[in-house]
């Protein structure tokens, strides 16, 4: 890793959980799911080797029955043509020499440094000495770690996005932000060995941390890597950015409500790299590109989506919201279309003038689920679900006035109409149950 790790993620090669690839001296650390190989950026070996190195790792993963792919490469040079490039967005890059003459163009960005300061935050670097087994700091860096993770919609994920604060801990970089002695935040700084870069890996904070707190990190980051030589540090990632594929756009939409792909790269941008790098997935060249990209979700999955699909639902009630709203959006718009061609009233039993006023509350009802899952509180979900069993007392009573239909489709209509806000019903009520246990997440 040392020798040969270009990419941003070269590092993680050597944290916990992963396989590990060798011949002729060089290294490929890759998660195993059932059916593939999906190696953390390139091959450790140089550029020279690279593409055999690459090929010899893809032959042996066939014969194994698995497919192979190198996820998140910045460094594509060598791998040749066997194989094929699929652009994953784009990763910030910051030159440390220059970050003093970026702050003295961005006066939005030095405001909120200003304000953290004046908010009492003070940002200090944590020598890994600091950090032993037993050290008090410490215990509050993995107590902050565990809520920040209980905090995010989805459940913690594995491979490349594992929450790995002290492996190799002697190589990271630490900085901490805290106001009167209490633990606002930890950043912790990995290197990109090879070039001699850095790169930004794990960043944990307090809900109330004051606004401008992660920028304050971040600047005594750079403070320090200029003072040290360093040529170039990366945040990594910001999935979704740039020239990637328009069916990729779609499915990031989709999940938006579950991960903000728009989010993270505005926050980064707020930052003003100097310049955005793409970064790629790396697969062999005539296999469908996306079936290597479903391998890399399942890897950072756990190996399972319906798995870790469930396990987010047990644990994280507020996804039942977003999962509504999707549900809720081709109903809603079924309706409409329906209503269009006069279709709708033999299918429902509804009149035309009752089902458009019913297209109307769902458009509503969605709308609400949204900013309730943006912006949650125990009283707009438990406002949702009085709604919701509204409405699934309103279609039984019509469901027992005209019955179950004249046509198999017609009786599967009218009773999901009148199934699904029922359960909608019960998901809500646990939302607003969760919110009231913890009204800050």
């Amino acid at each position: 890793m040392r020798a040969f790790g270009r990419d941003a993620v070269s590092f993680q090669a050597v944290e916990p959980g992963l396989r590990h690839w060798s011949d002729k001296g060089a290294i490929v650390s890759f998660y195993e799911t059932r059916g593939a190989w999906v190696a953390v950026g390139g091959p450790l070996a140089s550029r020279a080797d690279r593409g055999d190195i690459a090929s010899r790792f893809a032959r042996d993963a066939a014969h194994s029955g698995h497919r192979a792919s190198f996820f998140a490469c910045d460094d594509v040079e060598g791998f040749g043509a066997a194989f094929s490039l699929l652009q994953l967005g784009e990763q910030p890059i910051w030159h440390p020499a220059v970050w003093d003459e970026t702050l003295g163009t961005r006066r939005r960005l030095r405001e909120q440094l200003r304000r953290a300061r004046a908010k009492g935050v003070r940002v200090r670097r944590v020598w890994p000495e600091e950090l032993a087994n037993a050290s008090g700091l410490r215990r509050a860096i993995e107590d902050l770690g565990a809520r920040w993770l209980a905090s995010r919609p989805m459940e913690p994920m594995g491979f490349l996005v594992k929450l790995a604060l002290f492996e190799e801990a002697s190589s990271h970089r630490y900085y901490v932000a805290e106001r009167e002695g209490a633990l606002l935040a930890c950043m912790s700084i990995v290197p990109i060995e090879a070039i001699g870069g850095l790169f930004v890996e794990d960043v944990v904070r307090e809900r109330h941390a004051p606004n401008g707190t992660t920028e304050l990190l971040f600047d005594s980051a750079m403070r320090d890597a200029a003072t040290d030589g360093v040529e170039r540090v990366t945040w990594g990632l910001a999935p979704l950015a740039g020239g990637v594929p328009w069916s990729m756009r779609a499915i990031g939409a989709l999940g938006r409500g579950l991960y903000d792909f728009r989010g993270l790269y505005a926050f980064k941008a707020r930052l003003h790299p100097s310049e955005w790098q793409p970064v790629f997935l790396v697969y062999p060249r005539g296999e469908p590109w996306p079936l290597h990209l479903f391998d890399a979700l399942r890897a950072f999955a756990g190996g399972s989506l319906l798995r870790f699909g469930a396990r987010t639902i047990a644990h994280r009630p507020l996804v039942l919201g977003w999962l509504l709203t999707l549900a809720l959006i081709p109903w809603t718009g079924l309706l409409v279309v329906l209503l269009a061609f006069h279709a709708a009233a033999p299918l429902f039993g509804f009149p035309r003038i009752e089902l458009f006023a019913w297209a109307v509350f769902d458009t509503l009802f969605a709308t609400l689920l949204i900013r309730a899952f943006r912006h949650p509180s125990a009283r707009m979900y438990l406002l949702l679900a009085l709604a919701a069993a509204v409405d699934a007392a309103l279609a039984t009573l019509h469901l027992s006035h005209v019955g179950l239909g004249a046509s198999p489709i017609a009786t599967v209509v009218r009773v999901a109409s009148m199934v699904a806000p029922t359960l909608a019903t019960f998901g809500l009520l646990r939302c607003a149950v969760h919110m009231r246990g913890d009204p800050g997440r």
